[in-house]
């Protein structure tokens, strides 16, 4: 009965709506007119518009604007859809698509990316016969080399004409500075880019950084990029960068300047970034306020190392300070350097001597230098092979009564530190300990030793110089043999041997004591000890090692993971545990 009744109205239905209800009803609809709806960004944009991105921080984005953004910056008339656009408007995305500057955009990425074959650039190279080819291809190279090796743009010039005389057709344009100096331009952007894609395409990303001051006293800041290519570990020059202020947020400002020349951004760091390397200044590794505490804020996963190559010579400068035939020692190597180095005519006169013994002409270098323990290294090397000569000649100095005083009596000295038996012996412990300490160093300056390769050559430096606390080296032992003289010169003092051995064990127990306190993170910091199961060297080999092989690296694994939890996974996915 009720489908008959549908169209009936009762009495309540005709009665007139009160004014309270009727008031109440206008300003409910004020209010929805007023309420402005949430809108939110919908994945369903994204088909068919592949340059279009987003992010929850920055909105929506077009990246081919923002990568080509020099290019078509004339066109821009709204950077909305360059630096993030949070207005969730399917019309945004259309007025966007039909704007010249994004039309433009696309058409640069077509021709540079997509069909490099058939962009404009490429039609007007096939134009070129291959003469002019060739002409062009010699003119880079002079200008890559110049370049390369700091030569100045003027040297291109003649370097042209050398190029002519030697039969080689280079034309007769493009042979200025000013020539040179585009085609250099060119070059480094070329590489630019080149570095730029390889750093968009790795997965992760480590920095290193290190402050020097230029011939202007202006500190700069040189950072290199580090990172993983077709499973090869590579490591590029980002560029050089002043910093505003010698502090961390200056730092830091000129850190993020040089990445902005890569098109890299602060979010490359969040995503990316997962280690980095500097000197132990406190400006860099301050626990408060540091570069490397603040690029942790911003990545909690980053793994901080302070440089191994600088932590190897604050130990070796730890170990030595106590020890007082130390000072002699590079009394007598520096004195030797300088003496020669401001006097052409000692050096001269060096040489003669060298001449009248028949032996190679070598003259002593500086001890100490960019080249860390190795300039000492070579600094003894080089003294023990001209000791002869360098004694006969202090020798005649210190007779000859037309020289001059000053020279006299510094000859005088270093030939009295020449003959201390006591000197020459702790010369000899030097080396022979230094030499393991030196192999280390240059292991650890090579671009291709990464972090699990350092955990077996310290343990292995670690171990030879151990032999020499109770024994020992090899030239020590030598000299020992008969220590009243040396390659043909009698020396002075008695040398007490016991007390000269106490002396050895001091000196390499406290460099043994300083390289474990300053490499200690390598065994009690849990993240940093696990990555030496990336080095193959201390996987188990044999067969009878197969439980091993089961077990080995699973906690390792384990404490990798979950300390890189937030660069290995994107915030789309879920974190995970290794049991």
């Amino acid at each position: 009965m009720e489908k008959f009744l549908i169209n009936l109205k009762t009495k309540e239905s005709n009665k007139r709506p009160s004014d309270e209800e009727l008031q109440l009803g206008v300003e409910l609809e004020k209010r929805q007119k007023n309420t402005p709806a949430i809108r939110k960004f919908l994945q369903k944009w994204k088909v068919g518009r592949s340059w279009l991105l987003y992010e929850d921080t920055r909105g929506m984005w077009c990246f081919l604007c923002n990568d080509n953004y020099q290019k078509v910056k004339h066109l821009v008339s709204n950077r909305s859809m360059i630096s993030g656009c949070k207005s969730f408007k399917v019309e945004s995305l259309k007025y966007h698509e039909e704007s010249r500057a994004h039309q433009l955009a696309v058409e640069i990425h077509k021709n540079t990316i997509e069909q490099p074959m058939q962009s404009p650039a490429h039609h007007a190279l096939c134009k070129l016969d291959q003469e002019t080819q060739n002409k062009m291809a010699i003119l880079f190279r002079n200008t890559h080399a110049l370049a390369q090796n700091n030569k100045s743009f003027k040297d291109y010039t003649w370097l042209c004409e050398l190029d002519e005389a030697k039969g080689l057709t280079i034309g007769k344009t493009y042979r200025n500075p000013k020539a040179a100096k585009t085609f250099c331009t060119t070059i480094a952007e070329s590489e630019r880019r080149s570095l730029f894609s390889d750093i968009d395409t790795a997965s992760f990303l480590a920095l290193t950084m290190d402050g020097s001051t230029d011939a202007g006293v202006i500190e700069q800041e040189t950072i290199f990029a580090r990172y993983s290519k077709n499973g090869k570990v590579t490591t590029k020059f980002i560029g050089i960068s002043s910093p505003p202020k010698p502090d961390a947020d200056g730092i830091l400002a000129a850190l993020f300047e040089s990445l902005a020349r890569l098109n890299l951004d602060e979010n490359t760091l969040k995503q990316k970034l997962v280690g980095f390397g500097c000197d132990g200044a406190a400006v860099m590794l301050g626990r408060k306020s540091g570069v490397a505490t603040k690029l942790q804020e911003m990545q909690p996963s980053l793994l901080i190392t302070h440089c191994l190559v600088h932590r190897l010579e604050l130990a070796y400068k730890d170990a030595v300070k106590a020890i007082p035939l130390y000072d002699s020692a590079m009394v007598l190597l520096m004195g030797l350097y300088y003496f020669y180095k401001n006097s052409p005519k000692q050096r001269s006169n060096l040489c003669l001597s060298f001449d009248a013994l028949a032996q190679k002409k070598v003259v002593p270098t500086r001890v100490g230098g960019t080249r860390w323990v190795g300039h000492v290294v070579l600094a003894i090397e080089t003294f023990f092979k001209a000791y002869q000569a360098i004694v006969s000649h202090l020798g005649d100095v210190v007779q000859q009564m037309n020289s001059p005083k000053e020279a006299q009596n510094k000859a005088r000295g270093y030939l009295r530190l020449l003959k201390r038996a006591d000197v020459i012996a702790f010369i000899h412990l030097l080396l022979d300990v230094l030499r393991p300490v030196r192999n280390l160093s240059l292991t650890l300056q090579n671009r291709k030793t990464t972090l699990a390769d350092v955990h077996n050559k310290a343990d292995v430096a670690t171990a030879v110089l151990q032999q020499y606390q109770t024994s020992d080296g090899p030239l020590l032992s030598k000299f020992l043999e008969d220590k009243s003289c040396y390659k043909g010169e009698s020396l002075t003092g008695n040398l007490n041997v016991e007390s000269f051995r106490k002396t050895r064990t001091s000196l390499v127990s406290s460099l043994v004591e300083a390289i474990a306190k300053r490499y200690g993170d390598l065994k009690n910091n849990k993240t940093v000890a696990s990555t030496h199961i990336a080095n193959l060297e201390n996987w188990p080999l044999y067969p009878d090692q197969q439980d091993d092989i089961e077990e080995f690296g699973v906690e390792e694994v384990g404490t990798l993971v979950e300390h890189f939890n937030n660069v290995l996974f994107d915030d789309n996915q879920e974190s995970v545990s290794v049991d």
